[in-house]
């Protein structure tokens, strides 16, 4: 006759190497893609210069009011509809030489921010450039947004042509 020791050992081997077979696994989940980000339509665009824009930035204009102070009408090149429009500027302010400019390539919103993407480039150190005072921006046109800020994911770069 076995002895009692021996017996419970037993039975504890065997219940412990049993416990893997009887844990319960979680209910799997089908897979879900959530994008936070929205992309944003570029409806319109114009890039330049002007001399009232002296200050780099990254603005969001909801109104012709907004958009008179800067103290150019003729930023866009054509007349925005506000009731249905909104337009982001992006300026790189007083430069001086030519050379420099800046490109919005796609705008994404996440919330109640818009997160605008392009490239700003300087003229690199030996390219010749001229010696003359340049206010570059680009302005883009999107459907009205209810966004409240505006963040800069604008890179870099030096010696590039602008942009076609």
């Amino acid at each position: 006759m076995p002895s009692m020791p021996k017996t419970l050992a037993f039975v504890l081997l065997v219940g412990l190497f049993s416990l893997p077979g009887c844990e319960t696994r979680p209910t799997e989940m089908p897979y879900q893609t959530m994008s936070l980000a929205e992309p944003v339509d570029l409806l319109y665009k114009a890039v330049g210069g002007h001399p009232s824009l002296k200050e780099p930035g990254l603005t969001l204009i909801r109104s012709q009011a907004e958009l008179n102070a800067l103290g150019t009408d003729d930023l866009i090149g054509r007349k925005v509809n506000f009731n249905n429009e909104s337009v982001v500027l992006a300026t790189l302010g007083e430069m001086p030489t030519a050379g420099y400019w800046i490109n919005i390539t796609s705008i994404n919103q996440v919330g109640d921010a818009l997160f605008v993407y392009g490239r700003a480039n300087r003229p690199s150190g030996d390219e010749m450039a001229g010696q003359v005072l340049t206010y570059p921006y680009c302005a883009v046109v999107i459907p009205r947004t209810g966004a409240t800020s505006v963040r800069d994911e604008i890179d870099s770069v030096e010696g590039q042509d602008p942009p076609m």
